[in-house]
């Protein structure tokens, strides 16, 4: 199975940072190309004080998501593997999707759910899962 088209999620996060490490690390090895798509957390917005202005909120995420993808272009750069970014993603467009996780168990997992393993069950490609370790 050859990688040619690896999609990494970020959110900015160090979980999110060692992903993009191995995906380009991946992606250099395989000769393939990456796609960086910002994952926007929406959970900011229930968390937002009453009167909030939304948009306020999202010109915020906005800087956030630029200066996200900035900087995982920049880790990039010294390793030249072809490089772009999307707002919106579909698994289907890509051979393989390499992304952080937090690797919360038990009832945090619970509560707060795990978007790796959303992706893992839901994505038509195969899905790395990039956990730190201690």
């Amino acid at each position: 199975m050859s990688f040619k088209k690896i999609l990494i999620p970020t959110d900015g996060s160090e979980h999110s940072d060692l992903a993009i490490e191995k995906g380009i690390e991946l992606a250099k090895i395989a000769g393939s190309e990456i796609t960086l798509l910002f994952v926007k957390d929406r959970s900011i917005y229930m968390q937002s004080m009453v009167g909030t202005n939304l948009e306020d909120i999202d010109k915020v995420r906005k800087i956030e998501q630029d200066n996200v993808i900035k900087e995982a272009r920049d880790r990039n750069q010294p390793a030249g593997v072809a490089c772009s970014e999307r707002n919106s993603a579909v698994s289907e467009e890509y051979d393989l999707i390499v992304m952080g996780t937090a690797g919360r168990t038990g009832l945090k997992k619970m509560l707060m759910g795990s978007v790796t393993q959303f992706v893992i069950v839901n994505s038509r490609c195969p899905v790395m899962a990039v956990r730190i370790t201690e």
